[in-house]
């Protein structure tokens, strides 16, 4: 019993000996307070959003820096995922229950979430947590992501109007050829160019997409409007139609007819994998449709690192709930939905994580100039995160890039207001109701669509053919129940 004690006092006096040995080295050699919360354990968060960037490299030095303000003001990390391959890598994650606390979706693949239970509803963590985005955003664009009279998304401060039936062009073939963009005052205007770089450069594809021509022109309402019916006449006009009988539709289908016949769009559409910033940086490119805003020139030129032009044959809309193009959501396998509420509240307010996001890190990826602009650091000829600024929460909080006026952002905010808005803007079909339906009808539309409206098929063929799968799917049930939607709202809403 003795010895046992003796041990017991010696095990005592030793472990006395090492806490002061420790607090001793402590009071010698202090820990840095940055030093010590990168060891610390915090929760983390999962954000997501769909694009491309330069290099892991490049978004682990944005993360980096972002954690060192979610630390301090949230007691937090994030991860972000950014994904090039995003509708089928977030289903996977939504479906195997993996932790994904925030993501920003469009209206398409919201609904779909929305339909599938995958979202928290917003309203009692907005008003507990998102004071900062009430002010930043106002409660009538905020309501414009109701679902129903309730809140699952929230917009994200932007563009909200386009430029319509608009394209990107090179300055230096334009320069090459003594061409000035306000001669080209038409879309035949832009053909004439077409045929010129066809007999004088035949190793650049005179235009090509990254996605279908058809985003680009101004047939409908937007968001659901092909396989649902939509509002012609930039929404103007309250009647909803089917989309695919219109003139407009076919006469689009006979353009880009034409355009591939002759040559414009190459004759390698869908075998081609390269991306179109590759082939706009290699030159082999001379155009690309994109919808007009202020900034956009300077904004594409960054990206691409050519110096590109714009042309609008359109004019400039908010021609469906563009407010709810892209929300920002909380899903259902978030960890804490409260501190994801907190930290898009950061997200909205803060700018130094609004500039992390859109332009990538000081002194790296942008330099400060002595009048206030940012510009790229000496050597580089692009931005790799600028591309993908317009989908992030806040970007009327940013800099302004070189080129651009300062006062953009508000110059931004007036191109919003004095555009033509859509009758459906606050209006979100929920496509519940015929789900089975409208999936098959999307299944089937985007079978056809890249063949149909690229071009590669006769447009009177093609659109007979797919009509009449889409009208023996239920093509007209969907379109009735989304006038019967849009009825109601109107009179609950307008």
């Amino acid at each position: 019993m003795k010895t046992n004690m003796k041990k017991l006092f010696i095990l005592l006096v030793i472990a006395c000996a090492m806490s002061g040995l420790m607090l001793f080295l402590r009071w010698c050699h202090p820990v840095n307070k940055e030093q010590q919360a990168e060891h610390e354990e915090y929760e983390k968060l999962v954000v997501a959003y769909s694009g491309s960037i330069g290099g892991t490299k490049d978004l682990q030095l944005v993360q980096d820096e972002l954690n060192k303000i979610t630390r301090k003001k949230l007691g937090i990390e994030v991860e972000l995922k950014v994904l090039d391959n995003f509708k089928n890598t977030i289903n996977l994650m939504l479906s195997g229950k993996e932790q994904l606390d925030i993501m920003t979706i469009d209206n398409q693949m919201y609904m779909e979430a929305y339909i599938n239970q995958n979202l928290w509803e917003l309203d009692d963590l907005l008003d507990q947590y998102g004071s900062g985005i009430k002010e930043a955003l106002g409660m009538e664009n905020i309501n414009a992501c109701r679902i129903k009279g309730k809140l699952y998304g929230l917009p994200n401060n932007r563009d909200f109007a386009a430029g319509w039936d608009a394209y990107m062009l090179r300055k230096d073939i334009l320069d090459k050829y003594n061409i000035k963009k306000e001669d080209i005052k038409s879309i035949e205007d832009l053909e004439k160019v077409f045929d010129l770089l066809l007999e004088k450069e035949p190793d650049i594809t005179p235009i090509a997409s990254s996605g279908s021509m058809f985003g680009n022109f101004a047939l409908a309402d937007g968001i659901n409007s092909f396989p649902a019916g939509g509002h012609l006449n930039y929404g103007q006009d309250e009647e909803i139609v089917n989309i695919f009988e219109t003139d407009e539709y076919m006469e689009n289908l006979k353009r880009v007819r034409e355009w591939y016949l002759k040559g414009y769009m190459g004759d390698r559409i869908l075998e081609d994998t390269q991306s179109l910033r590759d082939k706009i940086r290699e030159g082999t490119v001379f155009s690309y449709p994109q919808k007009g805003k202020p900034g956009i020139e300077r904004q594409e030129s960054m990206s691409y690192g050519k110096e590109l032009v714009i042309v609008q044959f359109g004019e400039n809309a908010i021609s469906y709930n563009s407010l709810a193009a892209l929300p920002w959501v909380i899903t259902k396998n978030s960890i804490s939905k409260e501190k994801s509420m907190q930290l898009l509240n950061l997200m909205y307010t803060d700018a130094d994580i609004m500039n992390l996001l859109s332009y990538g890190v000081e002194n790296i990826h942008y330099v400060k100039t002595e009048d206030g602009h940012i510009k790229l650091p000496t050597g580089a000829a692009s931005n790799v995160f600028i591309k993908g600024s317009w989908k992030m929460p806040n970007q009327f909080i940013t800099y302004v890039w070189e080129g651009n006026p300062l006062d953009l952002w508000e110059r931004m905010d007036e191109y919003n207001n004095s555009a033509l808005r859509s009758c459906e803007i606050g209006f979100n079909f929920d496509v519940s109701e015929v789900s089975t339906e409208y999936i098959t009808l999307e299944k089937i539309y985007n079978k056809y669509k890249p063949i149909l409206e690229s071009g590669l098929v006769d447009p009177e063929e093609g659109l007979r053919e797919m009509l009449g799968e889409l009208n023996a799917n239920g093509l007209q049930e969907v379109i009735a129940e989304k006038r019967k939607q849009f009825e109601e709202w109107k009179k609950e809403y307008k």
